[in-house]
């Protein structure tokens, strides 16, 4: 709970929301489902599948996934939600792994109906060299946060 508290006392300026997702991989999704108390589901996305598609469905099995377990009351609905699985995000966190700096979606309508850009930030271990490569990062990767600006 620690980092929602940080969180919330954060002031974002012209910021819609701030989610956070944490990676685990299938052999710990059994545990973190039962410690959570919810199933991790799957995430649509535009370019998978068609809008307005129906219910969400629970995850299928995947090497890895990376739920919201935070999300400020603006991203409510995005809990339980795992990032990877939708093409828009993973894109993100993978160009953001690659990078290792914080990355930008072209501009969207929100969830607030707002025009808006996500950034996309990945955190590391903390012993993460800083002169880390691609593999070294994807290694090392923990989690992701999404900060929805409105533009």
């Amino acid at each position: 709970m620690a980092f929602a508290k940080y969180a919330e006392r954060m002031e974002l300026p012209l910021t819609s929301g701030l989610a956070y997702a944490v990676r685990i991989t299938h052999a710990e999704r059994e545990q973190f489902e039962r410690q959570q108390g919810w199933s991790i589901k799957r995430m649509y996305s535009s370019k998978k599948f068609s809008p307005g598609s129906g219910d969400v469905a629970t995850m299928e099995i995947s090497e890895e996934y990376a739920p919201v377990i935070f999300a400020q009351d603006a991203f409510k609905n995005v809990i339980s939600f795992d990032m990877l699985s939708g093409i828009d995000d993973r894109e993100n966190i993978l160009r953001a792994t690659e990078s290792g700096k914080g990355v930008l979606t072209a501009p969207f309508k929100l969830l607030n109906n707002r025009i808006g850009v996500i950034l996309t930030y990945t955190l590391y271990r903390y012993d993460l060299p800083a002169t880390a490569g691609t593999q070294e990062r994807r290694a090392k990767l923990l989690s992701a946060i999404w900060v929805a600006y409105l533009v």
